[in-house]
């Protein structure tokens, strides 16, 4: 490929050096730099990568591409206005624009994304429709299922995978969409057929700093830049608020505020939620199983976005009946009758809903495993502690995935939010925890296992040690995995 060929005169501020020159590939880190590359120079919030264009020169980049003056005589340098934008748009030229050529549905919100885009993803295969996920959990299209490296790719990659897509018959592309891929423009060009809007609550305060940055990122996504169409939940105070202020066609969804699509009689069972659903004035009935108040909701959002994609109210329902939670997100084993919960709940709106469910699905108590990460929100810490403290008869804080933090100093943070009056225990092996949890259950009992789901590691000192909450569970009660 020509690097003219990847840039459009409008974004060109100036350039020295040859446009006509040979590009083996895009990319934005030294360690990607390979002969005859393009390096386009990213700022972040801790590195700049106009530091490192000399390096990437020197290891074989043909091209760089930059925003602050800058000169090599062994490249061809181009300045322009953005290059995060430009990246974005250099990739999809690069794999031929394969975006234009599929549906993409978006998922934004605190909690419930990853439900969410497996809920809407399986009801458009049961409509017949090839569809493809990309999400925290994995990446998953035709047939091949990807370790998910990011929960939205960068942008080359993104375009990379949207390529192979097309060549394999995707139609569909459902895709969790992170705060952190709308502030670093991963998806800028990119324009979803359609987008929902699950919740807003405390997370990434670490990079965001403030909650209003952290809405003002969400929301930011609602626009005709980068949606057609919205779905979005009333009983969320930022949702109502998108829903008043709509700049692109919006429908509603809820269980406790006006809506288009919502659910009534709504039961919990020992299988599942059962509930009735007006989508649109369309009524039909679910027996889901899927556990909780907010997996109906959860459901409901499907419901919406598939509708506003013209799938049919029966092939939504045959859909929703025959979903199986989604790995790590409520997932639960009975033993000995005690229940176990695996969920990713990892902030403080997730482990309140998560706690209020399983208070309903237990008669006797509620014990509660979890940690918080480190190198994240710290100021999340001592609140998740003192929901935990509230609602639990039981507290074992333990690790999730410290990075470079001191697993006592998180575990600290934590502590010093509880208000118990129960129990509290500190165990920081994450297995001994779980083996806890269970030593101190007895019949009638839930025990919750929190923060990891479906992750198989744990996060320290930059290695990623083999672990799941999942196997660990299942070797504590004496089955096989």
């Amino acid at each position: 490929m020509i690097l003219e060929q990847l840039l459009q005169p409008q974004e060109i501020l100036n350039a020295q050096g040859d446009l006509s020159c040979e590009i083996t590939d895009i990319v934005f880190d030294t360690d990607q730099v390979r002969e005859g590359c393009c390096f386009v120079c990213l700022i972040g919030k801790r590195q700049d990568g106009h530091r490192y264009a000399d390096l990437a020169v020197a290891s074989g980049a043909r091209a760089v591409v930059c925003m602050r003056e800058y000169a090599n005589p062994d490249a061809t340098v181009v300045r322009v206005a953005d290059t995060r934008k430009t990246l974005g748009r250099m990739a999809a030229r690069r794999y031929g624009n394969p975006a234009d050529r599929l549906r993409i549905i978006g998922v934004v919100g605190t909690n419930g994304k990853s439900t969410v885009a497996y809920l809407i993803r399986n009801i458009l295969q049961t409509a017949g429709r090839n569809a493809a996920l990309l999400g925290t959990m994995y990446y998953e299209y035709a047939d091949k299922r990807l370790p998910s490296e990011l929960t939205t790719p960068d942008p080359v990659r993104l375009h990379e995978l949207f390529a192979d897509m097309v060549r394999s018959g995707v139609q569909d592309v459902v895709m969790e969409v992170s705060a952190h891929a709308i502030a670093l423009q991963k998806l800028d060009g990119i324009v979803a057929d359609c987008c929902v809007f699950t919740n807003f609550s405390q997370d990434h305060l670490d990079y965001f700093e403030t909650m209003d940055a952290y809405r003002r990122c969400k929301t930011s996504f609602f626009t005709p830049q980068h949606t057609r169409k919205a779905v979005v939940n009333a009983d969320d105070e930022v949702g109502r608020q998108l829903l008043r202020d709509a700049k692109v066609p919006s429908l509603s969804y809820g269980l406790d505020n006006p809506a288009d699509v919502f659910a009534v009689d709504v039961r919990q069972t020992a299988h599942g939620a059962r509930f009735v659903v007006n989508l649109s004035d369309e009524i039909f009935e679910v027996r889901s199983n899927l556990y909780g108040k907010f997996n109906v909701s959860n459901m409901l959002a499907a419901c919406g976005a598939a509708s506003a994609l013209g799938v049919s109210a029966e092939d939504i329902c045959r859909s929703l009946d025959n979903a199986v939670p989604p790995a790590g997100r409520f997932n639960v084993v009975h033993d000995k009758g005690v229940t176990y919960v695996v969920d990713f709940a990892h902030t403080p709106d997730g482990l309140y809903n998560l706690l209020k469910e399983s208070r309903a699905l237990t008669r006797g108590k509620v014990i509660t495993i979890f940690g918080c990460g480190g190198d994240r929100d710290v100021s999340k810490r001592p609140i998740m502690g003192k929901i935990a403290g509230e609602m639990s008869d039981i507290v074992i804080v333990t690790t999730d995935n410290p990075r470079t933090e001191s697993r006592e100093a998180i575990a600290s943070d934590i502590v010093a939010g509880i208000r118990l009056k129960g129990k509290l225990y500190v165990e920081l092996d994450r297995a001994q925890a779980l083996a806890l949890g269970a030593k101190l259950a007895t019949s009638g009992d839930v025990v919750l296992i929190a923060g990891k789901g479906s992750e198989n590691y744990i996060d320290e000192n930059h290695h990623k040690i083999p672990y799941s909450d999942m196997a660990q569970l299942l070797r504590v009660v004496g089955r096989c995995e």
